[in-house]
């Protein structure tokens, strides 16, 4: 496949994402991949394989050349007659193949929760390789200090806009200068080398890790931290999430998303599969990854039709530079759990989470306690998982808190040393 039907291609897949709703791909588990295989055969009478699915988006091997039916399949999933009507449609809106950079398989973990789930939930790790790209005329090795990247959040709260202040003057005269705002290669703006400032929009809170690329290479990389003022209840909804006033979530003894709010956004969690997530990013001080204990109590409230038939939740602890990730669902789902420790995703089909499995006809108790280079999960006050704490201690920066259909939340709180560094108001 040429590079420029591979773009066209990548273009297809992320139309798929922004028809579902989902979330980016990179976030997607088995389960989605099921259901989006059932929406195809249904919308089409036609039946795309999970496995095949999950190799065009790079979850497992990558496809690099998927049949023309298969590509005919998706295109008629979202409203075109068939592959080539798609790119006739669609090439006026891609970059001119020469600038056209080669997908990478999405193969690892996005450490911003953007989620969404979801969120995405979603990464990758890039690695800063601007010491091995020369420059055009063949003599000229960049290096990394020799160009400026830094960013300023104009305000607190979601969305927010981020200044970029940049000196690429380094870079030869025919040089294409980009900025990426986090993972995902597709969100890249051009910037003039004479310019040195760029903003940009972050929709959702989160750790993101916004890039300086030349020449498709990335060389230099910059922390973006998007905080909330407060506890931030988001519907998610690609490209954009669906903000919810704090008044209607905030309840006496609670935080909840209700089927009433979804109602309200005539969104219909018994037919389609909807996301909700509550957010609280912010600098707690002094609390890092070694020595620390997170606690809430959370309910899936939820149990009917698409979104509720697994009632599954997911509770990432955000740190510097990535998450942990704590999934529960009903105890038949516990094979579609994904669990995210500080080094790997630990896959539910292929590893024991059964004791990630909860009744939320009541509140679930949820617990993380770091200590000695260990850390524990606890659900209900039982011992579930243990983990290696990395020994580099790296500072915690939120936690955010994932739904299928609707889930409400109480209790939550951190501590260090058995004092409380932080605790809800609910």
């Amino acid at each position: 496949m040429d590079k420029s039907t591979l773009h066209i291609k990548n273009h297809l897949v992320r139309q798929i994402e922004d028809k579902l709703g989902w979330g980016i791909g990179a976030t997607w588990g088995n389960k989605d991949f099921e259901e989006l295989s059932e929406q195809i055969l249904k919308k089409t009478s036609k039946r795309i394989s999970v496995t095949t699915l999950k190799r065009i988006w790079g979850r497992t091997e990558w496809l690099a050349n998927p049949s023309m039916a298969t590509l005919d399949m998706l295109s008629e999933f979202i409203g075109y007659e068939n592959w080539r009507a798609f790119v006739r449609t669609n090439e006026h809106e891609l970059p001119k193949p020469e600038n056209v950079k080669k997908a990478k398989p999405l193969t690892v973990w996005i450490p911003v929760i953007a989620l969404v789930l979801l969120g995405s939930f979603f990464g990758f790790f890039w690695k800063t390789d601007a010491n091995l790209k020369k420059d055009v005329d063949g003599s000229k090795t960049y290096e990394p200090e020799d160009f400026v990247f830094s960013s300023r959040p104009v305000s607190m709260g979601i969305p927010n806009s981020v200044i970029f202040d940049y000196d690429v003057s380094a870079a030869s005269d025919g040089a294409r200068v980009e900025i990426q705002q986090d993972w995902d290669d597709t969100k890249r703006t051009a910037i003039d080398k004479k310019d040195s400032i760029a903003t940009s929009i972050y929709y959702r809170p989160g750790f993101f890790k916004a890039k300086l690329v030349l020449d498709s290479v990335i060389v230099k990389e910059q922390d973006v931290f998007i905080t909330t003022q407060d506890w931030l209840g988001i519907i998610q909804k690609n490209p954009y999430p669906i903000y919810l006033n704090s008044e209607d979530i905030h309840k006496e003894d609670r935080m909840a998303i209700t089927p009433d709010i979804l109602a309200d956004h005539k969104l219909d969690p018994r037919t389609d599969r909807v996301i909700v997530s509550f957010y609280q990013v912010k600098d707690f001080g002094e609390l890092y990854t070694g020595n620390f204990e997170m606690s809430v109590l959370l309910k899936n409230d939820f149990k009917e039709g698409v979104s509720g038939a697994c009632q599954a939740a997911q509770v990432f602890i955000l740190y510097d530079g990535g998450a942990i990730g704590i999934p529960l669902a009903k105890k038949g789902c516990v094979a579609d759990l994904e669990l995210l420790t500080f080094e790997e995703f630990v896959d539910g089909k292929k590893n024991d989470l059964s004791d990630f499995g909860v009744d939320f006809n009541a509140y679930v108790r949820l617990k993380c306690v770091s200590k000695n280079r260990k850390l524990e999960i606890l659900i209900n006050d039982r011992v579930v998982y243990q983990m290696n704490v990395p020994d580099t201690e790296l500072k915690i920066k939120g936690i955010s808190i994932h739904f299928e259909g609707a889930g409400s939340i109480k209790n939550v709180a951190f501590k260090k040393d058995k004092e409380i560094v932080y605790q809800s108001d609910f």
